[in-house]
Formats: C-alpha cells, structure tokens, sequence
C-alpha cells in the first residue's frame, strides 16, 4: 500500500527547482532538465483542484444535505449557484434557462475551475429530444502536432496553451434548441452580472487554490501576474492576496458579461472584429500565444443526439443518455457493460468486480478522441455491445481469484491527463434535465487573465497527446489525440442522464476531477441502481478509482472505505492484495459529485451537492 506525502514532497520541490529558474520572460525559458518531471507531477497530482483535504467522504452524512424539492431541484458545487438557477425556474424558465445562469455563475465564483475562458459538455433532455452540445476548446489555427516538443511547460502555462474557448457558444446553443422561451437572453445573464458586482465571499477552497497557484506559478513567471487585480486587496501594487471572507467582485467580467446580455447571443463574443476577440488575442499573444481573431470566428460547437445505452442492473431497465465526441461518455457505456454482463455471470466480491470494471473503463478511453463519425460509430458499436462483454468474459479476461498485469485490459495508447472541472445537475418542474460539466484545465487555466474582459484563458493545449515519448510503461501517445490545428483535445467529463423503463428520469449526474470522473460516475451508478443506496449516500461514501497505469487502485480514507463495505470479517484491503494482487495507494479527495435523484418517497426530487469534498449545496422547491 502507497501513501503519498504531498506535503513533504511540495517542500522538496520548491527548495530544488527554484535556483533553476533563471531570466524568465514571456516565453518561459529555464532549465527544463533537471525539475520537468518534478515539476509535471506537481501540478498533475498536487494541484488536483479536490485534491485538498477539505473534507473527508462521510458514512453518516447529515440528512440536511439531501435537499428535497417538489417541482424542481439545481445541484452544484456552489451553493450561490444552486439558488440563482433555482430563482430561474421559479420565474418559468426551464432547465436549459437555469443551466445558462449557473454555469456562468459557477465560472464567477468558482474561476479557478470554469468559466467562459473554457469548455465543456452539455446533455440536455427536452420533451423527449434528448441533445448533445460539445462546446470543447479547439485548437488554434496556428497549432501543430510538434509545437511542446522541446517546452511541454507550456502546454500548462502562459498564451501558447491557449485553446479557443467553447463554453459561451455551446451555452447559446442550449438556449436556441431548449430554453422555454420564457425568459430572455439577458434576463439569464443579468443575475450574474449583479453577482459580479456587489461580490460575494472568498471560500476556503478557493483561497487555497488561490494561495497554491499564486506561490507556484507568479516567483517563476512573474509577467502572468501583471494583469491579475481583483485576487489583491491592493490590486495596483499586488500586494496582501485576498483571503478566506473577503469579498470578491470581478467589475470587468460584469462588464462584459453585459455586452454579452445586450448583444442577445453569444456571438460578440466570437465576432472577430469585437472588442472581446480583440482584448483575448492581444493579451494572450503577448504571454507567447497563436490565438487569431480569426479562430474565435472559426468556432462551432458539435451537437449531436446524446449518446444513448439500455441496460440492465439488479433487474431495473435503464437507459443512460451521456455526451460524445471527445468526451468519455463511452468508457463509462463500455464499464457499464462489462460490470452488467459480469454481474450476470459471477456472484463474487463487488469490489474486485468494480476496480476491473474500471480498468476496462480506463482502456476504452485509449481509442477515444476527436475521430470521424464513421469511425467513432463503429467503437460505439463494439464497446455498447454484448458480444464485447461477452467475450472478454469467455475469453479469460476476467477471473474471480486474481487481478491481471495492465496489459491484460488491452490499452491501444497512453492515457492523457485532463484536470480539473465543475459539474452541475438541473430538473425542472416539466421533468426537463440538464448535466453539464464546464473547465478551464489546471487550476485558473493557463493563469492568462485577460483584465479587460475579465476572462480567464484556460490551458487546454495541455490535453493534447505530445507525439515521440512514452510513458514508464512503453505506451505511446494516443495518434488521436494529437494536436492538429481546430482539433479537440480528449476529455474524461462523463454529463449523464439515466431514465427508467417507464422514460421517467432517475438520475442526473456528473463529477468533476480530471482521469478520475468516469470511473466516479461508474461507481455511483452502481451505489444507486445496484446497491440501492440513498442519494446522500452515494454521494457522501468514500470512492475508489482505478486508471489501469499507475498498476493501484487509489482510495479517499482506508478507514473508512474499509466501513463502507458491510459483511467483512477481514480488511477488504488486505485480503484483496494478499489473495487478488491489487495494490493501493491512500489520497484525498479523489473527485466531487453532484446528482438529482427521483424521489422514493413522493413525486418531487431529491438533490445532493458534494458537501463533503468540496462544500456544494443543492437547491429546489
């Protein structure tokens, strides 16, 4: 079993890479031989945006976080959030509407994770017309597969990681396609913009994030702080952050979220020759970036059908809705697959069951990218179907006494390192439904802040595949997901919505927390369909999660996930390494989840909002 110390290794870190860091300029050039890989792990692992200790998964969480709602219920990470969407639906709108006033939102107040300087994916069920919107970055026109070769650094940091934002296009996309018509554009927007201007207060999780960025990023590349103001209580000398209760107000993202209001779309904010596109491209090419004006005109979101799967699990027929294109809607079909043939056929320990499920999920991802449709189609085809089930089991890939070697599960390419996220969940009162999951990459993006705009730039180069290297474990980059100009990049954001046989919703659900959300979402599925545990619980329960390579299955708290599993005369742990050959490894927080669930007891909704990792409220009535 491996514990890692973060602490201790934060502080080899800073007194071992910080003599090397010598004439930083915008392009960032230092001595990238002797602390890259030291430096990589660092922000890959440490910075995970839940990866701090703020909270610990609970075995009885306090009943007051399940929020019960008769019409109508919003769950997200923060809870300011949650009640201005519920506001929304109050006023008429629908949960496309309450989607676009929380996501933006989220991105004011949670900025470290989302905003409009990023991307994401939308589900959205309307009448029975079930959609998906990809509103992922896309790569400039500029971009080429062998721009990190030599800095990959800079696929983290500064204007070369910049993609071109998605998420304001994919969110007026909702609007055309399935917001009610009720309320304006603007009226959607206006309670942000309020928000922005009279403040609201720093949280802990943010000031942390904050503190952690700022001591890492701004010593080494002290050009990225210049812009930076509303973080410091004296924004014109930069000095004294601002810290846990101050009040936080973002005046010039107010100001242009009002040009975004007034202009009735998303289009100012794509149009080449607006004051947006003007302000983004200057300050980003000026920190080393090739974003045009004529990239942001270029862009367009890819809305399909949500992807849909029928299932079977503990004698319940559902049917999963989740996104496509280069999200990870798919990986987690194919481990809902594997678990739901395996289930039929094996009586055995679950937890063993889940970590191969997952390791199935893992490999799945390797195929996946920004692909053709006929060929994207043809994976959907196999990985949904049963005779790839069925024969994995057949064919010896599953086996009740031991676990396998990662090249068992068939990996095609390395695993890339998508990062930090904010997932939310809305229901309104005509049984519409919204999942959404929006991000900027590492924390605060590619720490680009546009203080015109008021934008965060996100680092979403950096999910690329960088070509001519392998991993530890031989696997080369995925040929899919390598940089090529308007590509996007790979991404594990899981937005889903789960019906009945009956085409009633049952679950709405997503997490956020980089490689880590697919197998998450898996295992709180299996919480809820199979074990039959409370929403509260699902959510609430310490999490497992298993990526195929690093060859362990990482857990929240060995303590209390050993609790977690009832009817164990031994430690579930230990017995599993000693007679299966699985390893593990004990972190923090591993990701954040926010659901809805049908209510059991009556015809309302029960809302649930990760309190526990992440200090989320859900909010309904």
């Amino acid at each position: 079993m491996v514990i890692l110390g973060y602490g201790i290794f934060l502080l080899a870190i800073a007194f071992t890479i910080y003599p090397f860091f010598l004439n930083i300029d915008y392009k960032f050039s230092f001595n990238y031989q002797n602390f890259e890989s030291g430096f990589n792990f660092l922000i890959n692992d440490y910075t995970d945006p839940v990866g701090d200790k703020i909270g610990r998964p609970s075995l009885a969480p306090d009943k007051n976080h399940s929020r019960y709602g008769a019409n109508a219920m919003v769950s997200s990470d923060v809870p300011i959030c949650s009640s201005m969407g519920k506001e929304i639906l109050i006023k008429g709108g629908n949960s496309a509407d309450a989607a676009i006033t929380v996501a933006l939102c989220i991105g004011s107040v949670n900025l470290h994770l989302s905003g409009i300087g990023g991307g994401g994916y939308i589900v959205s069920l309307q009448k029975n017309d079930t959609i998906s919107i990809d509103a992922r970055e896309m790569a400039p026109s500029k971009a080429y597969k062998n721009m990190f070769d030599h800095y990959p650094l800079l696929a983290q940091f500064g204007g070369l990681a910049n993609a071109v934002p998605g998420e304001l296009k994919g969110l007026n996309d909702l609007y055309n396609l399935h917001g009610s018509g009720i309320l304006s554009w603007k009226q959607l927007i206006d309670p942000v913009i309020e928000l922005n201007v009279k403040g609201w207060e720093a949280s802990e999780i943010w000031i942390r994030s904050l503190n952690k960025m700022t001591s890492l990023v701004f010593p080494i590349a002290s050009v990225l702080e210049e812009n930076w103001d509303f973080i410091y209580n004296d924004p014109i000398k930069h000095r004294d952050l601002v810290e846990t209760g101050d009040i936080i107000k973002r005046p010039n993202l107010a100001s242009t979220l009002r040009l975004i209001a007034e202009n009735g779309s998303s289009d100012i904010f794509y149009d080449p020759n607006g004051p947006i596109v003007k302000s983004l491209v200057e300050t980003s090419q000026k920190l080393g970036g090739i974003l045009t004006k004529d990239d942001f005109a270029a862009y367009k979101t890819n809305i399909t059908s949500a992807l849909k799967y029928n299932f079977e699990l503990s004698n319940q027929n559902l049917t999963i809705y989740t996104s496509l294109g280069t999200s990870s809607g798919l990986s987690l079909i194919s481990g809902i697959n594997y678990y739901s043939n395996l289930q039929k056929k094996f009586p055995i320990d679950q937890v063993h069951r889940i970590i191969e499920s997952m390791k199935w999920i893992s490999s799945t991802r390797t195929y996946l990218g920004d692909l053709n449709s006929t060929y994207f189609n043809k994976l959907v085809e196999k990985f949904s179907g049963e005779e790839w089930s069925t024969n994995l089991l057949e064919n010896n890939k599953y086996s009740d006494f031991q676990t396998f070697p990662w090249k068992h599960y068939e990996p095609e390419f390395e695993l890339n390192k998508p990062h930090g996220t904010s997932h939310f969940s809305i229901v309104d009162s005509e049984g519409g439904a919204v999942s959404m999951t929006t991000t900027v990459n590492l924390l605060f993006g590619s720490m680009v802040y546009d203080n015109n705009t008021g934008i965060i730039l996100n680092d979403e180069m950096d999910d690329f595949s960088l070509p001519f290297t392998r991993n530890a474990f031989n696997l080369t980059p995925s040929i899919h997901n390598y940089i090529h100009p308007y590509k996007r990049p790979l991404s594990s954001m899981t937005p889903l919505i789960i019906k009945d046989s009956q085409n009633q919703i049952k679950l709405i659900i997503g997490a956020a927390g980089g490689s880590r959300i697919s197998t998450a979402v898996f295992q709180g599925i299996i919480r809820f369909f199979y074990n039959n545990e409370s929403l509260l619980n699902t959510i609430s329960y310490p999490r497992l999660h298993h990526q195929l390579i690093p060859e362990y299955a990482m857990v929240e708290d060995f303590d209390i996930f050993e609790d977690s599993i009832p009817h164990q005369n031994a430690s579930v742990i230990d017995t599993m390494t000693k007679a299966l050959g699985h390893g593990f490894a004990q972190l923090g927080a591993l990701t954040v989840m926010n659901a809805i669930s049908k209510s059991s007891e009556s015809f309302g909704w029960n809302g649930v909002s990760d309190y526990w990792r992440k200090r989320g409220a859900a909010d309904g009535y």
